[in-house]
């Protein structure tokens, strides 16, 4: 083999051992272990979201939400608290009271929220729909154990009345007469309703839904029956967190004696070039041609270090 071919192996070996760093390098990378994501949680204070036209003129229109938090995407908690009730711009809706607090919280074991409200008070139509002391809702979902949502009311009535309201059932419902003009009999419709709900991953509290319906008559026209829409008071949400990804534990692959191996030619087409074979002894068992075989081996190793040591050497001579 010639000084070049000698010089392309070198070179060949070297860039096979750096691609094998570089591979050991992304294999170790990817072998990082990763968290998953807690578990959202949001609150909501007041919603209100109140729409109605008689003969294609509006007569009610409100559409606001008072406080509102959503637990950070990193983690920690959000916030906001003594926020004054009222509904800018709205028509045929008025409001007062005082959202107390809505926070929202996540965390690596747990995610939760609540919403408090106090001294609310929504009329429609300049009739008194919702009055309350006060009105919370809170829920909690930790990453092992039971979900959990709660609500409480107190001093709660509907159209002047006290009502109690019992969790995931139809509710309360009441009406009362409300003026509108052009129309007879008019009725505006009430249903009260409480939620709390709670899964294997997630939990929702609703203190106060309202769904509110206008009906009555068209002076010399039809029967009105008009959806108007939705209010909530108090409204927590949470999912439970997911637990950490478990970390695989890597395996040492065990290493193999390897044998020597003859460098491969540059030019495939060419026949490999013969090399002088020592004469083997005809005489003793199998073992003992195995010690010659490896002997032998292990001089044609020691002569291929010592042309590598000499080519270099007289490379270097050369370049001198």
């Amino acid at each position: 083999m010639s000084r070049g071919e000698n010089v392309r192996l070198i070179r060949r070996i070297s860039a096979t051992g750096a691609m094998a760093v570089a591979v050991g390098a992304v294999a170790l990378s990817s072998a990082t272990p990763a968290l998953a994501a807690p578990g959202d949680a949001s609150a909501r204070g007041v919603v209100v979201d109140l729409s109605a036209a008689v003969a294609g003129v509006p007569v009610i229109t409100a559409d606001v939400v008072i406080g509102s938090a959503t637990a950070p995407a990193g983690g920690g908690t959000d916030t906001d608290t003594a926020l004054a009730i009222t509904i800018p711009g709205a028509l045929g809706v008025t409001a007062t009271g005082t959202v107390v607090e809505v926070s929202a919280t996540r965390g690596e074991t747990a995610s939760s929220a609540n919403a408090e409200i106090a001294d609310v008070s929504l009329a429609v139509l300049g009739t008194p729909v919702i009055d309350a002391e006060v009105i919370t809702a809170a829920v909690n979902c930790p990453q092992t154990g039971a979900q959990t949502a709660d609500t409480t009311f107190t001093g709660l009535e509907l159209f002047g009345e006290p009502v109690v309201l019992v969790p995931n059932t139809p509710g309360v419902t009441a009406n009362a007469a409300v003026t509108i003009p052009g129309v007879i009999g008019a009725a505006l419709n009430a249903t009260l309703t409480n939620v709390e709900t709670v899964t294997d991953d997630g939990a929702v509290a609703v203190a106060v839904q309202a769904t509110l319906r206008l009906t009555g008559t068209i002076v010399g026209g039809p029967l009105l029956d008009i959806p108007v829409g939705t209010v909530i008071l108090a409204e927590a949400r949470c999912e439970r967190p997911l637990g950490p990804t478990p970390t695989p534990t890597p395996t040492q692959p065990t290493p193999s004696p390897t044998q020597p191996t003859a460098p491969p030619t540059d030019d495939p087409t060419q026949p490999p070039t013969a090399s002088p074979s020592p004469i083997l002894p005809v005489t003793g068992d199998d073992s003992t041609q195995l010690w010659w075989l490896l002997a032998i081996g292990a001089a044609m190793v020691t002569l291929g270090g010592t042309a590598s040591l000499l080519l270099r050497r007289s490379r270097a001579s050369l370049d001198a």
